[in-house]
């Protein structure tokens, strides 16, 4: 036998040994073995004192809470019952040891051990606009007499529920509840969609905002609109499903659709944020007018964390005034042909989900081999940055002659130009590559990239694109091009009006 096979059957010996003695261990720790004391010198003890749930859609099921129960003594603990304050009317329920009930009886937790509980709540409606809150306790009793408690709490919030709506006559929805969209909602040609300050829309997954006719979302900056999926748990302890992407669908700007408003809306956590498509090889022809009012004009608004693009724009014209576009899987902003302007907005590519992803913005007057005159696309005051050492595309059709005319002016830009492309960026300021900013003493470094910014924290996922003390967007924009839509910045700050900040964020201590 040679020295590997012999350290082979050594090590198949030894294993088979510790596997025996294993066994024993367990049979000689067996059920029958074990002690119980009636009066415990060390109390048990809870992994949490109060349990407490999320905010709850009224008639929705929880997600799952774990409890965890510990015996620290050196002898086994019998519970002579678990079981809920309430005797289950409050909606709360209780898991333990694959049984579902309001009540247990002589639970056994072993010396040294612990044994899991699981909690679900469900909040029955209650006729209320504001959240109510639902208590009870679970009451674990010793074989003593002595009784532990642990306090469950959930506020439980009514909504409205919409299923297969369609909108076919002039409509405006202002509830104060939220709206629970769990099929897409759909605006008919010719019909107009107001949505009224203050008003959230959650949607269920695969569920999303559908236009032919026109959408008017008329927010304000104290009352704001906000769109987002239906999930109010985490999947994390740390990681609210609110802060993922492609929780719901988005919102689809049907070719025929018109004269679309957003003012003051967040939008986060869709598949995409705004789309408006157009194609040429439709059976219906909506032709491009440069005298016609635009498509979509956007004010005030943020998109925020979609898994593709944040803002779809193709033969469309529209005008975005102090946005926010950030985080997406694919762009932040697309364009393709029209006429699109940009006055203060920021564009910030750190989305976090795949390293595939795409630039902040891409411009193009070409898609499947098919031209698309880019009359403009402009960016005045503005904020175009990511995580990339260049977040800035313009892609042009070969041998065409299709328009293809871009502006950027006063503008930060992760990007880097020709001398021959200078003159179409007057103003504006190019944030360093990697490899440039390597080579540069410290001293020299300019802030920047994702440290322009006040907070971006890629383990919670959260993100505040308010300017940070040494951005070098500040004081880059030129005031005499700031229209009066953006005289105050996304929060209402009141901009200077010689050099306000890039951005959608004016400075602010």
């Amino acid at each position: 036998m040679n020295e590997m096979d012999f350290n082979r059957n050594l090590t198949k010996h030894l294993f088979g040994a510790l596997l025996m003695l294993l066994i024993g261990v367990v049979v000689a720790c067996s059920d029958d073995d074990e002690e119980f004391i009636v009066s415990p010198s060390k109390p048990i003890y809870f992994s949490e004192d109060t349990v407490r749930f999320d905010t709850i859609f009224t008639d929705v099921g929880s997600a799952t809470k774990e409890l965890i129960i510990y015996n620290p003594n050196n002898k086994g603990v019998r519970l002579s019952s678990v079981r809920l304050g309430s005797n289950g009317s409050s909606g709360f329920r209780v898991n333990l040891d694959g049984q579902y009930n309001t009540q247990f009886n002589d639970v056994e937790i072993f010396h040294e051990d612990s044994i899991f509980c699981f909690i679900e709540v469900t909040v029955r409606p209650h006729d209320s606009d504001s959240p109510i809150l639902i208590t009870d306790s679970l009451l674990f009793t010793l074989s003593n007499g002595v009784t532990r408690r642990v306090q469950l709490e959930a506020y439980g919030q009514d909504v409205i529920r919409m299923r297969d709506i369609t909108i076919t006559a002039d409509t405006t929805l202002a509830p104060t509840r939220p709206i629970v969209v769990l099929d897409s909602l759909v605006v008919d040609t010719g019909a107009t969609l107001t949505i009224a300050a203050g008003t959230t829309l959650c949607f269920h997954k695969g569920a999303g905002l559908r236009v032919h006719g026109t959408l008017v979302c008329d927010g304000t900056l104290e009352h704001p609109i906000t769109m987002r999926g239906d999930r109010t748990d985490k999947i994390f302890p740390y990681l609210p499903y609110d802060r993922l992407d492609a929780q719901w669908e988005g919102i689809m700007l049907y070719p025929e659709s018109h004269d679309n408003q957003f003012t003051y809306c967040d939008i986060h956590s869709g598949t995409y944020g705004v789309i408006a498509p157009n194609e040429k090889d439709k059976q219906k022809q909506y032709d491009f007018d440069e005298d016609s009012l635009p498509k979509l004009t956007m004010a005030n608004c943020i998109v925020h964390n979609v898994s593709s693009d944040a803002l779809s724009l193709q033969r469309t014209k529209a005008n975005i005034y102090n946005s926010q576009l950030s985080n997406a899987g694919r762009y932040c902003v697309l364009v393709i042909g029209g006429t699109t302007r940009f006055y203060h907005c920021t564009l910030a590519q750190f989305y976090p989900w795949n390293a595939e992803h795409g630039a902040a913005l891409m411009f193009t007057n070409v898609s499947d081999k098919v031209s698309y005159p880019l009359h403009l696309i402009e960016f005045t005051n503005s904020i175009i940055t990511g995580y990339a050492d260049d977040e800035l595309f313009g892609s042009r059709m070969e041998d065409s002659d299709a328009a293809f005319n871009y502006r950027f002016v006063s503008s930060l830009i992760n990007t880097v130009i020709t001398n021959e492309e200078a003159a179409d960026f007057p103003g504006c300021r190019f944030e360093p590559r990697l490899k440039d900013l390597n080579e540069m003493k410290e001293e020299e470094r300019p802030k920047h990239r994702a440290t322009n910014f006040r907070l971006i924290d890629t383990e919670l996922y959260l993100y505040d694109f308010r300017l940070d003390t040494l951005s070098t967007a500040r004081n880059l924009g030129d005031g005499t091009l700031t229209p009066e839509q953006c005289r105050r910045d996304l929060r209402g700050i009141l901009r200077p009006t010689d050099k306000p900040d890039a951005g959608c964020y004016q400075f602010e201590e």
